[in-house]
């Protein structure tokens, strides 16, 4: 292998791991302030009405939701008028990112988690709720 591959891998995987940690303190950033919950509670948002529900600035919730857009935690979707987009938090996440005591609302959540969990990005899949939530539950 040569230098240049050498060095160009290694930045790939510095980059690839500055991008990790940013991700996760985003996705720290969001559950301390109830932003996941907002989310949920919400459906497909932009960054208005998210800023609207958050009650943060548009400027803010721009730059968050796009965070987490960029990690994976948000998916974009057509708005029912069709002319733009917004931002839906996927509900097999839900059950990682608010936490999950049994709530029976979280039922359906818990479900889609059961049934897409390879499809939860890496960095949901590294945090401790992502054991827990993902853990098939066990007959009464």
């Amino acid at each position: 292998m040569s230098t240049t591959t050498t060095a160009t891998t290694t930045a790939a995987v510095h980059a690839d791991d500055a991008a990790e940690r940013r991700a996760r303190a985003s996705i720290a950033f969001g559950r301390r302030r109830g932003y996941y919950r907002v989310l949920f509670e919400s459906g497909p948002v932009d960054a208005a009405a998210f800023a609207a529900l958050a009650g943060v600035s548009e400027s803010s919730a721009g730059t968050w939701l796009a965070e987490q857009l960029a990690a994976g935690i948000l998916r974009a979707v057509l708005a029912p008028d069709g002319g733009h987009e917004e931002l839906l938090l996927p509900g097999e996440f839900v059950p990682i990112l608010l936490g999950d005591d049994g709530e029976s609302e979280l039922d359906g959540a818990r479900r889609l988690l059961q049934e897409h969990r390879d499809a939860v990005p890496y960095v949901l899949q590294a945090m401790p709720a992502f054991a827990d939530a993902a853990r098939p539950a066990r007959p009464l």
